[in-house]
């Protein structure tokens, strides 16, 4: 096998001036590579036995040794996966493959992997065979997630960790390149592939089809290949714990005017051990009975449990033509093209704070944690008393349809043996529509909001005049929730429980819709590369690259008239309301828009028909939930829901889509680039060595259009749009990259690379709208309305991520399937995202006047941070050590990563910060048997604890952290004919449940439960 190294001698010069082809190679047994191989040749052509073009390498070890194969052969530090056979990835998702690699990471999303960080960071760009891919999950973010890419359409996936020059889009931290199959991959003549499969999960408890194929045809001066994948997935999922509403620190304390948050629960009795001053004043209220009034307690706005079923509709096509016009020119035409539907259907109950500031949830088992915060002692909550103010059952509904499309047309010229050329253009576009929809049944009967038990929604439109008449009285009744056990239990009373399976006892309560996204983008891009081959030892490789991106976020709520025509408030003469949270609870008496009845009355929001009325019939089911004493609840059936608009509009006619300007935006930002490296081989102090070199230079340009946002609305309507905000702005990025290998024996090569990287921001940071509060003056007539402070969810002045990575590493090659590698890397990232308050000379008040300077909540350019760690690799197959027969048929895939982030920043308790979505340790270990015509293989997967967000509900060191996470999947297959296999799969065997804590890991916030998932299928090829 040769080494693909010449040793010819060259100047040392060339260790520093060296470049690399553009993409990185694989090569064929006892082949030269071809140094401008595209990426798809880097694992898509299985070795072929001879001329009849008969596939013969398929299955785990094939896979595992053309991914060894990649590796070592690449010009840069690369990992590989490879497709075991046609349309079979190792795992069900390419993300659950691509975890399997050192260093990087995944987070899970209805039990499918979705999102991707490398080496801790999430500034990760995604490629399809070597230029960049927009996904419909990453319009407006720069963080790979692939829960709506069908993986059988992949013949597999390169991670570039430390980038070429000519690697014309680079991520932060790395790349990841998925690699669709083309015709000239395959054998000469027809090749024809096709699976059938079911998946089963044991929560859903419900069978899903998927299907997929290919048909491709090689004449070698002709190919034309065509693959589709189609599913229809049921996937389940359950929540429990602390909702994501956020938190509260209470205290016991205070002034002998305000003793503090405890001082009276909402049933008006004191609560707590009063605490007087020497003068005999009450000054706080002791919860905890320590004899003080100096605590702090973290209490939730609302504790929930909920199951939810995702279901997917996915297809994906990918297509690829092919010519080889003459012996220099070949043409390839790509289209790849996919769409999803996606229901989020979720049924659950809350426990809620009446007005979000009242306290109802005592501390009834409580730690002290040593940590002061505004001069309290903080102290974590295991077990909360609550009063019972507001139960609710609840359905919610997220739909998302989402859908991409990416085309490619490429000219390769190979013009002599010396020179080679690529001119290549791109074009891509991706939508995402989210709509959400929401209805609230309450078990009380209101009296807590101060209506004596009687609504105000007139019966002549609709309502009834009292709400919910036999829910019970507030306060009457206690529960608890107990979080001591790490796994949420709630304990009601009997006569609730009682009340619970009634469904005449349920009140409609709230109906919305709100937090809707529609996102647009599109790409295009011309590039063109070049090699020429200068002598044996020397090659120079140089290109350019022009493209353009663009991006639309639109933002909105749905939201409904009220009673038009039936107010003489002068301020709203026409009469009628626009309201968000169409509610019992919400009064319209804001003086901006009220309504008033014929005495003066305010009207209240929303339909107050109880759950047995008529109209809910078909639409109202009875659910179990998840939580250990939770009763079975009425709620409206989540199905209901899938049109959100149609949904609304059943109830309130009329609903208008109001845009929520703050998170409505749009860029438009271009991109030139060019590139200009050079690679040598040769022998240096008696080892030979591959070496490579350049810089690429990258000038951006973008103009952002963010949204000021006026005076927030009543009933919850985000503020109008006051106008436009234009940001231009450019920067120019020099971005070297330098790589060098040693073989320093014929089993071991050593690696070094340095690159300095930059990747946009999520275009959200950039485009985030402008939010003013204004305050009322009166010493003018007319008032005035004057800015006073402002939140700004973008900011435009923001820089780029920029990083300077360094790498180390060894790789010994024991077989043709077998590798033992280790490396360490080091990332210095130029500067951090960080919340901050500026402000700024150049925002108007109501009148479109500029009077002052105004205080703006935004984000803002941090510190910077460095990223280090160690990563260990083996990659085994007892065959390629002459073990024979039964024991022959084994093999192992295990890494080991350490990843130690320094953001400079401390929690709560103390405790550095490490880098947001990072895990200091993770492990994968994967037993796998081929042997007889029978595949088998377990993989595990660990991943220690993460940090999900530095300030949780805007606290300073609040930190919430994700625990270690353990998951163990498995596969078998057969081979019943050469043509035939049977397979099974399944994932999350351990059914592993995700928890979550604040700071304090006896500070449980909540916890995500996983199904197990099975599947079952037949793959044919021929």
């Amino acid at each position: 096998m040769n080494r693909a190294i010449l040793y010819a001698a060259a100047s040392p010069l060339v260790i520093g001036m060296a470049s690399t082809a553009a993409l990185a190679q694989a090569v064929p047994v006892g082949n030269t590579p071809d140094v401008n191989a595209t990426p798809q040749d880097a694992v898509a052509a299985p070795t072929q036995s001879d001329d009849s073009g008969e596939i013969v390498v398929t299955g785990i070890r094939a896979s595992q040794a053309r991914s060894i194969e990649v590796k070592r052969n690449a010009d840069s530090v690369v990992e590989a996966i490879s497709a075991q056979d046609i349309g079979k990835l190792p795992d069900v998702t390419i993300s659950d493959s691509l975890q399997r690699i050192p260093g990087v990471q995944i987070r899970r999303e209805a039990g499918e992997g979705g999102a991707v960080n490398i080496r801790g960071l999430p500034q990760v760009t995604t490629l399809l065979n070597g230029e960049q891919f927009l996904g419909a999950n990453s319009v407006t973010t720069v963080q790979p997630n692939f829960t709506d890419i069908p993986s059988q359409l992949f013949s597999g996936a390169t991670v570039f960790k430390s980038p070429t020059a000519s690697l014309q889009q680079a991520g932060l931290s790395g790349t990841v390149d998925l690699l669709t199959r083309r015709p000239f991959d395959l054998k000469r003549g027809l090749t024809l592939s096709a699976a059938a499969e079911a998946q089963y999960g044991d929560q859903t408890e419900k069978f899903s089809p998927s299907v997929n194929g290919l048909v491709a045809y090689n004449s070698e001066g002709f190919g034309l290949l065509v693959s589709a994948a189609y599913s229809d997935l049921s996937l389940g999922n359950s929540f429990r714990g602390i909702q994501d509403y956020g938190v509260s620190l209470r205290n016991e304390g205070g002034s002998a005017t305000n003793p503090g948050d405890f001082a009276v629960g909402n049933n008006g009795v004191s609560r707590g051990t009063a605490v007087r001053n020497g003068a005999g004043q009450i000054v706080g209220y002791d919860v905890n009975g320590d004899g003080d009034a100096n605590d702090a307690f973290i209490t939730p706005q609302s504790h929930t449990a909920w199951n939810r079923i995702t279901d997917r509709k996915r297809l994906g096509i990918n297509a690829s033509l092919q010519f080889q016009l003459n012996d220099a020119l070949r043409l390839t035409a790509d289209g790849f093209y996919t769409k999803q539907t996606q229901y989020d259907r979720t049924a659950g109950f809350q426990f809620q704070n009446v007005d979000w500031l009242s306290s109802p949830y005592l501390p009834s088992a409580s730690r002290d944690t040593g940590a002061v915060v505004g001069g309290y002692n903080l102290n974590t909550v295991q077990t909360y008393a609550y009063d019972l103010p507001s139960f609710d059952s609840y359905a919610e509904t997220f739909r998302v349809k989402s859908e991409s499309q990416n085309y490619n047309l490429q000219l390769d010229w190979e013009a002599s043996d010396r020179f080679k050329a690529t001119v290549r253009g791109i074009y891509g576009k991706a939508s995402r529509k989210l709509d959400q929809s929401y209805a609230q049944f309450s078990l009380t009967d209101g009296s807590q909001w101060g209506y004596a038990g009687v609504g105000n929604y007139p019966a002549s439109l609709g309502g009834d005049v009292r709400f919910n008449p036999t829910g019970y009285r507030v306060f009457s009744q206690k529960a608890t929730v107990d979080y001591s056990s790490g796994e949420p239990v709630f304990t009601f009373p009997q006569a609730f429980l009682d009340q619970t399976q009634n469904l005449g006892r349920y009140g409609l309560k709230t109906i919305s819709s709100e937090n809707n996204v529609y996102q647009d983008g599109d790409i295009w891009a011309l590039r063109a590369d070049a090699e020429w081959e200068a002598s044996d030892a020397i090659k120079v490789s140089f290109g350019g690259r022009y493209g353009e991106r663009s991006v639309d976020q639109f933002s909105f709520e749905r939201v409904s008239p009220f009673y038009a025509g039936n107010t003489d408030n002068p301020a709203n003469p026409a009469g009628g309301c626009l309201v968000k949270w169409k509610a019992f609870d919400v009064n319209l008496g804001d003086p901006k828009c009220s309504v008033l009845d014929a005495s003066g009355n305010a009207y209240t929001a929303g339909y107050t028909r109880q759950g047995n009325d008529p109209r809910f019939a078909g639409i109202v089911k009875q659910y179990d939930l998840p939580a250990a004493g939770t009763p079975k609840l009425y709620t409206i059936d989540p199905k209901a829901m899938d049109d959100s608009e149609a949904f609304q509009n059943s109830f309130y006619p009329g609903s208008i889509n109001n845009v929520n300007p703050a998170d409505s935006f749009s860029i438009t930002l271009r991109q030139i680039s060019g590139y200009g490296q050079v690679s040598g081989e040769g022998e240096l102090l008696g080892m030979p060595f591959r070496a490579n070199g350049g810089v690429r230079v990258v000038n951006t340009r973008f103009t952002v259009r963010q949204n000021v946002v006026g005076d927030p609305q009543p009933y919850g309507v985000s503020g109008v749009d006051a106008g436009d905000v234009f940001t231009k702005r450019e920067f120019t990025d020099f971005l070297p990259a330098f790589n060098i290998a040693f073989d320093v024996t014929d089993k071991l090569r050593a690696r070094a690379a340095y690159a300095r990287t930059m990747t946009l921001l999520d275009f959200l940071q950039w485009g985030g709208g402008l939010n003013v509060g204004y305050a009322i003056n009166t010493a003018f007539n007319p008032p005035r309305f004057e800015a006073t402070t402002a939140n700004s969810r973008g900011n435009p002045q923001l820089n780029p991520w920029r990083a300077d990575n360094l790498e180390a590493s060894l790789e010994y090659y024991t077989g043709r399937s077998s590798l033992v590698a280790a490396g360490v890397f080091y990332i210095n990232v130029a500067s951090f995202i960080e919340n901050a308050t500026i402000t700024r000379d150049d925002i108007p008040d109501n009148d479109g006047v500029i009077r002052r300077t105004v205080p703006v909540n935004t984000v803002v350019q941090g510190k910077g941070g460095t990223l280090k760690g160690l990563e260990v690799s083996a990659r085994q197959s007892l065959a390629d050590y002459g073990v024979d027969g039964f024991l022959g048929g084994f093999g192992v895939d295990a890494n080991y990563t350490l990843s130690l982030g320094d953001t400079g920043r401390t929690d709560l308790a103390g405790n550095d910060q490490p880098f947001q979505d990072n895990s200091r340790h993770q492990v994968n270990a994967a037993l796998w048997f081929e042997k007889y015509g029978l595949q088998t293989r377990v993989a595990y997967n660990y991943r220690s604890k993460r940090l999900v967000s530095s300030d949780y509900s805007g606290f300073t060191g609040l930190a919430q952290y994700q625990q270690p996470t353990n998951y163990l999947d498995a596969s078998i297959s057969y081979d019943l004919l050469p043509q035939i296999t049977l397979y099974g799969q399944a994932s999350n065997l351990t059914a592993e449940t995700e928890r979550y804590y604040l700071t304090f890991p006896d500070q449980v916030l909540n916890e995500n439960i996983y199904e197990r998932r099975f599947i079952a299928g037949v793959r044919a090829k021929f």
